[in-house]
């Protein structure tokens, strides 16, 4: 009996990891914003700014977002989004933050132009590729998931990177920013 009792609470999520992160880490201090901001182009006019980019069930997130600003000439917004997703009790099933962040992190996964995957100069894989134009990469620590988006330019404003150098250059960002976060 107490083998049937062991694995119901296991099966309904009562074991597993615990969540390691409780609440987001500051966003614009993980991310290296002279980097970006160079990315951005036009220091005169950069803005850089927090937003809340919390999802409905199960997560808190924040963002720091690097723009070029208006009236900017060139340059990319750049994005870094970190959300922790953590333990929630529904009924009498508890969903793990570990297990969410792991189910956002691989159904976020950008699309691949087929080359070798990225990898960190500490031996880290993140997932990246392109997402509707912008340079997408991601990580998972944990229950926390680190994302840098490289958004294309506005139409007014001249692209300094392509498709594949706003890739590299997110996945850039994020290495730092992963490195920075733990």
């Amino acid at each position: 009996m107490a083998g049937v009792g062991f694995g119901g609470a296991y099966y309904l999520g009562w074991f597993g990891p615990e969540d390691v992160y409780s609440a987001p880490p500051d966003p614009c201090a993980l991310l290296d914003t002279d980097a970006a901001g160079e990315i951005a182009g036009n220091g005169e006019n950069l803005e850089v700014y927090d937003a809340d980019h919390s999802y409905a069930y199960g997560a808190e997130g924040m963002q720091c977002v690097v723009s070029p600003g208006y009236g900017a000439a060139s340059g990319h917004e750049v994005d870094l989004r970190a959300t922790v997703f953590t333990s929630e009790v529904n009924g009498i099933r508890r969903e793990n933050g570990i297990e969410a962040a792991r189910t956002y992190f691989y159904g976020s996964r950008p699309e691949s132009d087929g080359a070798e995957s990225a990898t960190c100069p500490d031996g880290r894989l993140p997932l990246s590729g392109t997402r509707s134009g912008s340079g997408h990469a991601l990580y998972r620590l944990d229950n926390l998931v680190v994302e840098v988006e490289v958004l294309p330019a506005d139409p007014e404003v001249e692209e300094t990177l392509d498709e594949a150098g706003r890739t590299q250059a997110a996945v850039d960002l994020l290495c730092d920013a992963v490195s920075r976060a733990g």
